[in-house]
């Protein structure tokens, strides 16, 4: 037998960050600033979010528009549009352990003809834009999943009570968009998961038309996974009201996510409310309002000299009107209607479009997880959290059985969460049901190495109580072999360094990682090393060494 040497160039990926939670996902939504994310990489991973979310919107953007009628697609616009360049890039620093969600806006009030019908030219130009959105910089390999609509309930109807919403025509839309989009899928090799939505007050729309379009496009259409439900509520009851709605009046027993959701609808009336009798006791005026006090407090901030967490919770906390924890409550509401993925206001900053409060402006920033806006920065320069939701959202990421999924070729890496019971099993399934993977998990570690799974292909993922019982489950698709060369992946995993060999050829009989020369496992405490290499052997005895320099 003899041996030959092959040296290649190859592509090495670097993520240097801390993971996220699976099942009842918590992540970032961003909304239409699509090009902050980059800007808040160290306090994306501090969080240990597992989604990013934010909009296009599409005509706006990318459409020409003459007289209401959509007449052309801006092409160079799309392709030269730098905030989706720094969405992708976000994505590529936060690595596998944060999903991407891109939902497209496309509110059709703004033309004459309201919803274009199928085969028409105006809806012939969305389609053109979206397709040249998703080949930009690589969009569509980067997303996880893709939304059809954005609150379509306000952009589509024809008059204020939304009962003339022309429903029909914006369900042939949605049908035909979905087929689009999959074969788009099928030809590129694409794997993102396509959901329609966001339906948003669902309890609150009885006669409109548009929900029941949507809900039958997703009952219906086996190329649409799942629905977006958006719960900006009047009420504590109203995130259960619109859920219970979805699942048992409209019989949806696909997937649902949340990627918006707030109380600021029943925060808005009181943004002129006088501090009363807490100001008086708090150093302040009786007669202060609280967008005065905000505005004031952001001053404080800015000059490095914020007020207190305690002080303001118990601000807010004196007030009856004010919804004492509900995020807690919204998020036992998400896990009771088993909501896959969770996007809420991620960060208050100072500027932006609420730079100073009046008494009309709404008061979406209450909403915010972190707060550097309103309290500053901590002594390691990460912004304060909002004391009013940032306990209850720690306490659903500390609840969880899943801190961490990463899916590569032919393996799964599961990093198990405080939820997770040490006593249980793993169990992985495949497309024809037969259980592929059963072990129990190891009391003495806080994560579990799946091997020798196909690419490409789903399977059922289960931890099961002792009794047999689902504590969680998922279904996880392996990643596709994307090319002819491998491809070593590093990245930073809670705390482990996992390394993988991708696009292994079909005549590779075994591999071998090193860091300088010293055989090393796919998870590692560490790496402490400058050279990371994989030494592939072929059947015939071959042997190709690849190499790279580690990034700390």
């Amino acid at each position: 037998m003899y041996m030959k040497m092959k040296a290649f160039l190859m592509f090495v990926l670097l993520f240097l960050c801390s993971m996220g939670t699976k099942a009842q996902d918590l992540g970032a939504n961003y909304n239409e600033n699509i090009d902050y994310p980059i800007t808040e990489i160290e306090m994306l991973k501090q969080s240990k979010v597992n989604w990013v979310r934010g909009f296009v919107n599409i005509p706006t953007l990318f459409l020409q528009n003459e007289n209401g009628k959509i007449v052309g697609v801006k092409e160079e616009a799309i392709k030269t549009h730098i905030p989706t360049l720094k969405f992708i890039q976000a994505k590529k620093a936060l690595g596998d352990r944060v999903k991407f969600i891109l939902s497209l806006k496309i509110p059709f009030e703004l033309y004459t003809d309201t919803v274009p019908k199928v085969g028409t030219k105006e809806m012939e130009y969305i389609f053109r834009a979206t397709e040249v959105l998703l080949q930009t910089y690589q969009m569509a390999q980067n997303i996880d999943i893709l939304v059809m609509g954005n609150e379509p309930e306000w952009e589509n109807a024809l008059d204020t009570d939304l009962c003339h919403a022309d429903g029909d025509d914006y369900r042939a839309f949605l049908n035909e968009f979905a087929n689009r989009l999959t074969t788009w899928k099928q030809a590129n090799g694409w794997t993102f998961d396509i959901y329609a939505g966001a339906l948003n007050r669902v309890s609150e729309l009885p006669k409109s038309e548009t929900v029941p379009a949507v809900v039958s496009v997703v009952n219906n259409n086996p190329n649409v996974v799942g629905l977006d439900l958006h719960v900006h509520a009047l009420n504590i009851n109203q995130a259960e009201d619109d859920f219970r709605i979805i699942r048992n009046k409209y019989g949806v027993t696909k997937k649902l996510i949340c990627t918006e959701f707030s109380m600021v609808r029943a925060l808005n009336p009181h943004v002129a409310d006088a501090l009363g009798e807490w100001g008086t006791k708090n150093g302040y005026t009786a007669g202060m309002k609280i967008y005065e006090y905000l505005n004031l407090i952001a001053e404080k901030a800015n000059a490095g000299t914020p007020v207190s967490a305690a002080e303001f919770k118990s601000l807010f906390e004196s007030y009856s009107w004010y919804p004492k924890n509900w995020y807690k409550t919204f998020y036992e509401v998400f896990k009771k209607y088993d909501t896959y993925a969770i996007t809420g206001r991620f960060s208050v900053v100072p500027g932006g479009a609420r730079a100073v409060y009046d008494a009309n402006t709404e008061m979406w920033e209450l909403g915010g997880i972190y707060f550097s806006r309103y309290l500053g920065l901590d002594a390691n320069g990460f912004y304060n959290p909002n004391p009013l939701l940032y306990p209850d959202f720690i306490a659903a990421q500390n609840g969880l059985a899943i801190s961490s999924l990463v899916e590569g070729q032919q393996e799964l890496f599961i990093s198990w969460g405080n939820g997770a019971d040490k006593t249980g099993v793993l169990s992985v399934t495949d497309k024809d049901g037969t259980e592929v993977v059963r072990q129990p998990l190891d009391s003495e570690s806080d994560y579990t190495l799946v091997e020798n799974l196909v690419p490409g292909t789903t399977y059922h993922v289960a931890l099961l109580k002792s009794d047999d019982s689902v504590l969680w489950e998922d279904d996880v698709k392996t990643k596709l072999v994307t090319g002819e060369f491998p491809l070593l992946k590093y990245q930073q995993v809670d705390g482990y360094a996992l390394v993988q060999l991708l696009n292994l050829p079909a005549d590779a009989a075994s591999y071998k990682l090193k860091v300088d020369g010293r055989e090393i496992d796919i998870v590692n405490k560490n790496l402490n090393g400058q050279v990371l290499t994989a030494e592939v052997t072929y059947k015939d005895g071959s042997v190709e060494t690849l190499s790279a320099t580690i990034r700390k």
